[in-house]
């Protein structure tokens, strides 16, 4: 995956802030909630979005659509940030970019069945995801350990290392009830064909073939592809607006 060269230039033209003046800018914006400082943060941060986005979605060729929804998160991050908390905003911050991130590849591939689960939410907000056609519980493969990891899953991959922390953990708690209401709301609204493809499509580790479904309703597999890019796309829009988002446009 590789970066839109325009934003890639931009990112270059941006000087890195050190550690310090950071935890400054930080303790001043959550005084004066200065404009200017937040955006000061946002773009010291941008290449933070970068790292997490090439991780959490290693197979995949939308680079920039990952990279846009972990700028929103990081957005997030930024006006929910308390000093006072004890904890760097890089460390805060990379929760939200990581939430944002992963409810995007829910909406975008077959894994949403993982948020209608506890245990499958806390490992689709924890861990990277493979691939749509991608086990996982499928061996992978990470650039920081240069190639193979041997006895380690995709599942593995990413762990949280502040996820013990309060805040965190809070703040994880609160996302996810929200996406899994947002979720479990989105099924009453189709009717009986779009809910047969979402439980069949989307809502399966295995989902069922394009064919087998099309016969069911007298109507060709690639119908019920058309049909299921739709849902993809109503849930995406559904998501955004129960959790209080306007619908962003695909970079």
């Amino acid at each position: 995956m590789n970066l839109d060269d325009s934003y890639a230039r931009m990112l270059d033209s941006i000087p890195t802030m050190p550690a310090d003046a950071q935890a400054e800018v930080a303790a001043r914006y959550a005084r004066t909630r200065d404009p200017r400082d937040a955006d000061r943060l946002v773009l010291g941060n941008l290449r933070l979005v970068v790292k997490i986005a090439r991780e959490l979605g290693p197979h995949r060729d939308d680079l920039m659509d990952l990279v846009q929804e972990g700028n929103a998160g990081l957005t997030q991050a930024v006006k929910r940030f308390d000093p006072k908390r004890g904890v760097k905003l890089t460390s805060y911050a990379v929760w939200w970019i990581r939430a944002y991130i992963m409810r995007h590849l829910m909406s975008t591939s077959r894994m949403v069945s993982f948020a209608s689960t506890r245990e499958g939410r806390r490992r689709f907000f924890d861990r990277s995801l493979p691939g749509p056609d991608r086990s996982l519980e499928a061996r992978g493969r990470h650039e920081d350990d240069g190639g193979a990891l041997p006895g380690r899953t995709l599942l593995d991959v990413l762990a949280d290392e502040d996820g013990n922390r309060p805040d965190v953990c809070y703040e994880e708690r609160e996302y996810e009830a929200q996406v899994h209401r947002a979720v479990e709301g989105f099924r009453p609204l189709l009717d009986r064909r779009g809910r047969e493809i979402f439980d069949a499509r989307l809502m399966r580790e295995q989902p069922a073939r394009l064919e087998a479904i099309g016969k069911r309703f007298a109507i060709s597999g690639e119908r019920v592809r058309q049909l299921e890019a739709r849902l993809r796309l109503g849930l995406r829009t559904h998501l955004a607006g129960a959790l209080g988002e306007p619908e962003r446009a695909a970079a």
